[in-house]
């Protein structure tokens, strides 16, 4: 059993209550999430499958893209709506004032992640340290916003955005950067994930149609590396390319390889020759 499942997963479970769910489903154990989302939030949730699992550290680096909700004049500890609120009485930005912030917030930057977070310090979790009431701090890290939309005014304080952006990016502080650079408090009170890479909502499934469809659920391999270029070495490279004996290669974009047909992995050139980061075939 290989490939993927693009599950929908309902606010309330964590990552792994759904990825434990998939494998009472399915029977099968070698099954992994693309990316967390936090209990509060909902939307596409990949699992990969069996090989699929390889692709993980490839798959990881796809951009995501959120429908978020951010209420203004006051935060909470956890940044959304789960946390206890810590500060109130801040003002609402206007429409104009946030349009504007989502120009500027567009782009490269260096963002730190919230202090109740899956981050490591010292080999603990963030949040567990913030849960005993000692003192969090962590590094900023490199995120992009590749797009940042107001949708609407959703009530008297709370608005709905459209994000796009690479992985690794915390839509918490998002909403804590934009309402600081507002003048202001703010929080996210929900969150979306519309799309992870090439896996989108329109076309995801929930537990109970993963239940129904079993297996008939399951993508093939190539559906998650469907925007990545292929390459295909002649058949008298086969053995050599199984026995994984440096052929050339001179891309330095990342390809899906073929042979007589076969999806081999993922991978570029390194001086001159294909380094197969993401090998399939075993």
């Amino acid at each position: 059993m290989n490939g993927f499942v693009n599950l929908i997963k309902p606010s309330g479970p964590t990552a792994s209550d759904m990825v434990v769910k998939a494998r009472k489903i399915l029977n099968f154990k070698k099954i992994g999430h693309l990316g967390t989302l936090d209990p509060l939030a909902a939307g596409v949730l990949p699992l990969a499958v069996g090989k699929g699992t390889k692709l993980f550290d490839f798959l990881l680096r796809k951009s995501k893209t959120y429908r978020a909700f951010f209420t203004f004049g006051k935060t909470t500890d956890t940044l959304d709506s789960a946390g206890a609120v810590t500060a109130a009485g801040g003002s609402v930005p206007d429409e104009k004032t946030l349009e504007a912030l989502c120009a500027e917030m567009t782009g490269v930057q260096e963002q730190v992640p919230p202090i109740y977070s899956a981050k490591s310090v010292n080999g603990v979790r963030a949040y567990a340290l913030a849960r005993k009431g000692e003192e969090v701090s962590l590094k900023a890290k490199t995120v992009e916003i590749f797009g940042f939309d107001l949708l609407r005014r959703f009530s008297e304080d709370t608005f709905e955005f459209e994000i796009r952006c690479s992985s690794g990016t915390y839509i918490r502080s998002v909403a804590r950067d934009m309402a600081a650079a507002a003048g202001t408090l703010g929080y996210m009170s929900a969150l979306i994930r519309t799309a992870s890479g090439v896996f989108d909502i329109e076309k995801a499934v929930t537990l109970d149609e993963l239940k129904e469809k079993g297996e008939s659920a399951l993508l093939p391999l190539e559906y998650a590396l469907r925007d990545v270029p292929t390459f295909e070495y002649d058949e008298k490279y086969y053995s050599r390319l199984a026995n994984g004996v440096s052929l050339p290669f001179d891309s330095g974009d990342y390809h899906k390889i073929y042979c007589r047909g076969e999806l081999f992995g993922v991978g570029r050139s390194k001086n001159g020759y294909l380094d197969l980061e993401f090998y399939l075939k075993v």
